[in-house]
């Protein structure tokens, strides 16, 4: 167990300015908006009270809606951060000529795989966790000093907004990290060039053939679907806030979609570390 601990250390430490970047651009972000809002209140152009706003959505549905979208771009930095450091995963060591080096430690395959693994994904889920902290700290002081701050209500918007990209980055980082395995470099591109080849294949010989073969970029959007809210009615979420929100919480995490992406991800990684372990040294 020291070993693997060494081991995430050692990959942490190798990952540690790539997994810093999205937060770097989260504040270079702020900044940003600090100097807008700065600018917009000297000239007397900025309003502050959302009350006062006509046709304005009730305080439950801005502070669910708020901590919910705010999540949007920095999910998407996270999503393509994991495809970064994991398509890289099982394959660096061979194109920086290493591989030989890192084979003959005495430290099992299956630790190397899955302190890469975990450094790839989780490790983006936490810079992800960190971004999302500070962002609601922000809504709740501007919902306070605006309109009305719902502790209840924005927490619930912030972690299901959160949990989906997690969901998704999960299932998105296992099939890039098993495409790793697989390729020896841009995994990632050369991976999805396959299935969409796979894709137009099956679409043409069920068209000529009258076949009716599985489509596999279907598949993988649904498995990587996290469900998340596209439209919020305001007079349903207004009614009984609760029960909207639990019925999200269900689309999003009780379900056998979740189960089968943890399935899903589980064997990618088992079937990449074989692979990886199989492979031949040169």
């Amino acid at each position: 167990m020291n070993k693997f601990i060494a081991l995430l250390k050692k990959d942490l430490q190798i990952s540690k300015k790539t997994l810093l970047i999205p937060l770097w651009i989260t504040a270079g972000f702020y900044m940003l908006i600090l100097l807008i809002s700065a600018v917009a209140y000297f000239t007397g152009d900025l309003n502050l009270d959302l009350g006062n706003i006509q046709g304005a959505p009730p305080s439950e549905m801005i502070n669910y809606i708020a901590n919910l979208a705010i999540m949007g771009f920095p999910g998407l930095m996270s999503l393509i951060f994991i495809i970064i450091l994991t398509q890289g995963a099982l394959n660096e060591n061979v194109k920086n000529n290493s591989e030989l080096f890192h084979r003959s430690q005495p430290v099992s395959i299956w630790y190397q795989s899955a302190s890469r693994y975990i450094v790839g994904i989780a490790g983006n889920w936490f810079a992800l966790f960190v971004i999302a902290i500070f962002n609601f700290i922000v809504i709740a002081i501007i919902l306070a000093v605006t309109d009305k701050f719902i502790f209840g209500i924005a927490i619930s918007g912030m972690a299901q907004s959160v949990i989906s990209f997690m969901k998704t980055g999960l299932i998105i980082g296992s099939i890039t990290f098993f495409f790793s395995a697989v390729f020896k470099d841009k995994a990632f591109l050369q991976g999805l060039a396959i299935i969409v080849g796979v894709q137009f294949l099956f679409i043409i010989l069920n068209a000529l053939m009258q076949w009716h073969l599985p489509l596999p970029l279907s598949y993988i959007m649904k498995l990587v679907n996290a469900s998340t809210p596209t439209t919020i009615e305001p007079e349903v979420f207004g009614e009984n806030v609760s029960y909207y929100i639990m019925e999200i919480w269900k689309r999003i995490l009780i379900n056998w979609n979740t189960l089968l992406q943890v399935v899903v991800s589980g064997v990618l990684f088992v079937g990449a570390t074989l692979i990886y372990k199989s492979r031949e040294i040169k």
